[in-house]
């Protein structure tokens, strides 16, 4: 196979974008039924291409589960230039977030915001030195942006990002983070921040879970998990116990994805009202932070 630099690639790919292609994990919970169908038929026939006609849409091809882009669908000329874009919407339409996924050293295949995006957001609604609050942080993309824009932010996540976290990208930018809007906004690094955690208090269900080796663990979790206040109030536990065999016949990844989605993610942690209960040990120093924050 002939190797070329990445001038060379990129000139060809432009040459030949009808040529060009790239598999993409589609979004299976996001469309309709006739797509979901197409997508199970090609997994059962992985050697076959399966095309769905659509009139408002570009048409979806799928191949074992896949969906196929082509590059030419990505193509826009944006001040002059034609790029590899597709638009967030049908207003902002200078904004692309292909080419994304790496902004700020933090990884998200899908639902990350580009940062453009939100420079241009807080550009629009604040001043220099205002507070920006981001109640749904996830990678960090907002926080990121107001911290190289001169403003001050609060952001809130529940989740667990990993590596992916927004802690590691601010510190990413506070290194000098050299994507996104950073050149831009001629970004030289710098400033700092603070982050506090969430008490755990049953987190520890969700790590039982996933480490579990077969269906005989998960049952013994299940077996606490029914007595306790993290659960649901949607599940009703004695219907659990009569279709337990429909339970037992499902793969042990469905089975651990079943008991995750009937805990509720709220009461895995202290809430402000309850850490004063001497059930959850909350140190002294964390009731302090906790309270000046809420006094805000």
């Amino acid at each position: 196979m002939k190797k070329f630099d990445i001038d060379t690639a990129d000139k060809l790919i432009a040459k030949f974008p009808n040529q060009v292609i790239r598999f993409a994990e589609p979004n299976y919970q996001g469309v309709g039924k006739e797509t979901r169908e197409l997508i199970d038929a090609s997994k059962n026939e992985p050697s076959k291409i399966f095309k769905q006609v659509r009139e408002k849409h570009l048409d979806i091809y799928l191949k074992n589960g896949q969906r196929i882009l082509f590059y030419k669908n990505k193509l826009k000329e944006i001040d002059g230039e034609v790029v590899t874009a597709e638009p967030l919407t049908n207003f902002w339409d200078d904004i692309p977030f292909q080419g994304i996924a790496k902004e700020g050293g933090v990884i998200l295949k899908k639902g990350k915001k580009p940062e453009k995006l939100l420079r241009r957001i807080i550009d629009l609604s604040t001043n220099k030195n205002d507070i920006v609050l981001d109640f749904h942080l996830g990678s960090g993309t907002t926080a990121a942006v107001a911290h190289k824009m001169g403003r001050r932010y609060i952001g809130v996540e529940q989740l667990d990002y990993g590596k992916n976290d927004s802690v590691i990208r601010l510190q990413n930018v506070i290194n000098k983070d050299e994507s996104g809007v950073s050149k831009l906004l001629n970004w030289k690094g710098g400033g700092s921040f603070i982050y506090t955690e969430i008490s755990n208090s049953k987190s520890e269900y969700v790590s039982s879970i996933n480490n579990a080796k077969d269906s005989i663990q998960l049952l013994e979790i299940w077996e606490k998990l029914k007595k306790d206040e993290c659960i649901s109030h949607k599940v009703s536990p004695s219907k659990f116990e009569k279709e337990v065999k429909d339970f037992k016949n499902l793969d042990l990844e469905q089975q651990k994805q079943f008991l995750l989605s009937i805990i509720d993610s709220n009461q895995l942690y202290v809430n402000y009202s309850d850490m004063e209960d001497k059930n959850h040990t909350v140190m002294d120093t964390d009731k302090d932070v906790t309270t000046k924050f809420y006094n805000l």
